[in-house]
């Protein structure tokens, strides 16, 4: 596919951003709609031309369809991007844009929900794959009361990260009398994880990094629950191999990729670094600053650092050159085009809560979707 057309700013309004307007879907045609003025602005370009639906009535602009729109320093967004990567916490990043801390927050949420729909965008036209490795990293939010796993299934011939979930977890290992005590009284206040959660992400990532496929092989580690989940697929006959996971972790190793995904997470994620100040306080923005990730990752990121030239789009076919964070914020995504899975739609809508924090706000505004 040519890249230089993957997300083109349109010189005309392509539909209406209304998502109850019957053209809000892409229109490959003329559709109803007339010049409303125009307003200016300090940022370039400075003067915006709005517009009107004749069919639902409701105005817009050019601006509607970028996605700095509603932005007061939409010049920070690329900036933003580039750092979320960089093993950079969120005030680090404050600091060197100066910028105040809830600016990046919610520059990075805007971000993830973009990302989010730009990597359904490509899996939507991704080719059934049949060979994939799948772990779990398990981090924490807030404190370490409070861990959850992160479930992702990596494509092994590419190094493309297929699909990704969290799943919350109850706080295990060795504890002193005094620890469990306090994880009984949190539990207590604010009730004990769902025990169903894990199963819950290991389907999802495995049936949607599976679309399609009638034959399949998946390598893992021998955690007692993948058995499990992947019985419960039953549109794919999938063959399991279970590997140890203290084995080596070496090139030979069958879960390779996703051992250095798990290793790279750690590395360029800052809310995952081990021993950290600037662990994720809300698990909801982890996975947000996960998903600006995945499509640095898949669709920007060499696969390899030397002696490649190719990313792991490129391995799998779906682009024939890497991306820059220009194109892939080049041009807005509307939700309402992509058809999101169960815990990736949370994700966009916030949904997510952290127990322990009082409040937990979700994605409702209705212009901005």
């Amino acid at each position: 596919m040519n890249t230089n057309t993957l997300f083109p700013c349109p010189t005309t309004p392509p539909h209406c951003p209304n998502p109850n307007c019957k053209y809000h879907s892409p229109q490959s045609g003329p559709w109803p709609y007339v010049r409303f003025g125009s307003f200016g602005r300090r940022n370039p370009p400075h003067v915006i031309q709005r517009y009107r639906c004749r069919a639902c009535g409701r105005s817009f602009s050019d601006q509607s369809f970028s996605t700095s729109y509603w932005l007061k320093r939409p010049e920070l967004l690329l900036q933003v991007h580039k750092h979320a990567v960089s093993g950079a916490a969120n005030r680090q990043i404050a600091r060197i844009l100066v910028a105040a801390p809830a600016t990046i927050d919610n520059h990075l949420a805007r971000l993830g929900r973009h990302c989010l729909l730009v990597h359904r965008h490509f899996m939507a036209k991704a080719s059934p794959r049949s060979d994939i490795a799948i772990d779990g990293l398990v981090t924490f939010e807030n404190s370490q009361y409070l861990p959850y796993e992160i479930v992702a299934a990596v494509d092994r011939p590419s190094s493309f990260i297929l699909h990704v979930a969290e799943a919350e977890r109850r706080r295990s290992g060795t504890m002193t009398d005094r620890q469990r005590r306090k994880r009984a009284l949190i539990e207590q206040c604010h009730g004990r994880p769902d025990r169903k959660s894990l199963m819950r992400a290991l389907v999802e990532v495995i049936s949607v990094s599976l679309k399609g496929a009638l034959q399949a092989k998946i390598c893992s580690d021998k955690h007692k629950t993948y058995p499990y989940a992947i019985a419960k697929i039953t549109t794919c006959q999938i063959e399991h191999e279970r590997t140890d996971s203290r084995a080596a972790r070496t090139s030979r190793n069958p879960l390779f990729e996703v051992n250095v995904l798990d290793m790279m997470i750690r590395h360029c994620l800052k809310d995952h670094t081990r021993e950290t100040i600037a662990f994720g306080k809300r698990r909801q923005h982890s996975m947000y600053r996960l998903a600006i990730y995945l499509v640095w990752r898949n669709y920007i990121k060499l696969r390899r650092e030397r002696r490649c030239q190719q990313t792991p789009a490129m391995v799998l076919g779906l682009l024939d050159r890497g991306l820059t964070e220009q194109e892939v914020l080049a041009r807005r995504l509307f939700v309402k085009h992509y058809e999101l899975p169960p815990l990736w739609a949370d994700y966009y809508w916030r949904r997510v809560k952290t127990r322990v924090m009082k409040v937990n706000r979700g994605h409702e505004l209705k212009y901005a979707a």
